[in-house]
């Protein structure tokens, strides 16, 4: 079966671990919950870039799915993984238009980088050390999930 390759899933996470030892378990739960999610939806997490927050991480994913993609399964998946419920409401108010039959504007689903509130800058994303590390375990640890399911 043939792969569309145009869809980005975000998550916005807000909790930071406080031990190496969670972030790794936090890692490793979201590395299964995108297994659950691909071998349940036929879809591929083909990348994964994480940067850090003051809450907390965003999850940037590149997903290929064996069928297209309704902006409602995206909310769903997003939700599924773990993403901000408050986020995804307001996605879904956005998708509305969707079900209406308008066409969604281009950035209906979207982290922002930077967070003002009252004109001062509140938040903003950057690489840490935890982030490289989520990156690299999610990514490794997804893959080699994928890759059993091949044997």
């Amino acid at each position: 079966m043939g792969y569309v390759d145009s869809y980005k899933v975000l998550v916005d996470i807000d909790f930071k671990p406080e031990t190496k030892f969670l972030l790794i378990k936090l890692a490793e739960d979201y590395s299964w919950k995108m297994y659950f999610i691909s071998t349940s939806l036929n879809l591929v997490f083909k990348n994964t870039k994480v940067l850090e927050t003051k809450k907390g991480f965003h999850f940037y994913h590149k997903v290929s799915s064996g069928r297209p993609l309704t902006p409602l399964e995206i909310i769903i998946i997003q939700l599924a993984l773990g993403s901000d419920y408050k986020r995804e409401i307001f996605n879904l108010r956005r998708a509305r238009a969707w079900l209406d039959g308008e066409e969604l504007e281009e950035g209906w689903n979207v982290l922002f980088k930077y967070k003002y509130k009252s004109g001062k800058l509140v938040s903003y994303e950057s690489e840490s050390e935890s982030s490289r590390i989520l990156e690299s375990y999610i990514n490794v640890r997804y893959n080699a999930l994928m890759e059993r399911d091949l044997l």
